[in-house]
């Protein structure tokens, strides 16, 4: 898994870079195996004039055909990185299962327990 973070309009410190691919790592580790690319998207809308201005943009790129996007804003850019990466992480298994369901119920099978996600 190949994660990308990208900032514009925000002062970029060490801290905030590592924090960003650390919480990805971490909230996406399960699902490594399954997922190609994560890009992070980092941005100050209106500048230094302050309030809920900063967003995030989370984009995973799936292993099999698929995209997740998640685009979330607030005041403060670690909670809005958190809670992207929370959303990212619940929408990609909710995918993934999705798609295993759909293969299962072609074959005309019963999804064994085993197979879920969650």
């Amino acid at each position: 898994m190949h994660i990308d973070v990208q900032f514009r309009g925000v002062d970029v410190s060490p801290a905030l870079r590592e924090h960003a691919e650390r919480r990805a790592r971490f909230t996406l580790a399960r699902l490594g195996g399954r997922i190609a690319r994560v890009s992070i998207s980092l941005v100050d809308i209106n500048g230094p004039k302050g309030g809920e201005d900063k967003s995030c943009t989370v984009q995973v790129s799936l292993q099999q055909p698929g995209v997740v996007v998640i685009e979330e804003q607030g005041a403060d850019l670690y909670q809005v990185l958190d809670r992207s990466l929370a959303r990212a992480g619940r929408t990609v298994v909710r995918r993934i299962e999705r798609q295993a369901r759909q293969r299962y119920a072609a074959r005309g099978e019963r999804m064994p327990a085993e197979a879920e996600l969650a």
